[in-house]
């Protein structure tokens, strides 16, 4: 088992620096999620393929920038785990540095790539180094999508009537909205007001719906020219189910206003699956 995980690993970094995203998702679980422990800016947990890309994508800019050094201490695996640790130095000329040991946790099921997890000897000294080191956000795969996971403690139909009835949605997600029918061609506007002096004209259309399972709308705002994509997949596991909210289509607005950047994005799907559904849901 253990040439196995080496091997899976050995595959995804070929695949990763090979661009190779097709065979990057034959190793990794599409509901793959990592964690990078601290109090900075790459700190977090990253869900989906698609952000974990992401996360190395910057991290590798940030370290490839750095003339790292890397010494293997030790690797050892079992079933469904391999553990790696790593001493790392950088000698950058702007004097901004670590040298500390990294243990990366790799967890594995069915063969795939399902988690992992960075460990840092010196959290502190992490933190100071990732928050002064210039980072340039890249994307080496394209636009990536916002996604977020979430599981609640409610049967599959109450979460659907949660995020398909008009009076229900009205609570926990925005209360301007005026209508809306789960329904294929459906369209409804409505105004949002942010920050008490912005206005965003809301414009939905459902494109396509699978009754307790799946729904999916486009988003437009009024003068803005951009779309959104937004679907919402349901999973019923016992007494318990499984959001996946994804939103695509960040790129298409304007890069100068921060309320449509990608971070503003994800922090509002944060806010709403996960704190006000959720609290909606569970309360």
């Amino acid at each position: 088992m253990a040439i196995s995980h080496h091997k899976t690993i050995e595959s995804f970094h070929e695949a990763y620096s090979n661009k190779d995203i097709e065979k990057i998702k034959g190793l990794m679980s599409e509901e793959v999620w990592w964690s990078f422990l601290g109090q900075h800016k790459l700190a977090g947990i990253k869900n989906g393929i698609q952000e974990v890309i992401t996360f190395f994508d910057n991290l590798n800019s940030i370290m490839g920038n750095s003339n790292t050094t890397t010494e293997k201490i030790i690797s050892s695996s079992n079933q469904n785990h391999l553990i790696e640790c790593q001493h790392i130095k950088t000698n950058r000329t702007d004097d901004i540095n670590i040298d500390l040991n990294v243990t990366v946790l790799w967890t594995f099921e069915f063969g795939e790539i399902i988690s992992g997890q960075h460990f840092f000897s010196d959290p502190k000294a992490a933190d100071i180094f990732f928050n002064a080191v210039p980072m340039k956000t890249i994307h080496l795969f394209g636009n990536i999508p916002v996604i977020v996971l979430q599981t609640f403690k409610a049967p599959i139909e109450k979460v659907w009537a949660a995020l398909t009835e008009a009076n229900q949605m009205k609570k926990w997600y925005l209360e301007a909205m005026n209508s809306f029918e789960p329904v294929v061609g459906f369209q409804t506007e409505f105004d949002v007001v942010v920050n008490g002096n912005k206005h965003y004209l809301h414009k939905w259309k459902i494109t396509e719906v699978v009754i307790n399972k799946k729904i999916s709308y486009s988003w437009q705002f009024g003068g803005y020219g951009g779309e959104w994509h937004v679907t919402f997949e349901l999973i019923s596991e016992r007494n318990q189910t499984k959001l996946k909210l994804t939103n695509s289509g960040i790129e298409s607005f304007p890069l100068n206003n921060k309320d449509f950047s990608r971070e503003s994005c994800l922090e509002g799907w944060e806010y709403f699956i996960g704190k006000r559904l959720k609290e909606y849901l569970e309360g």
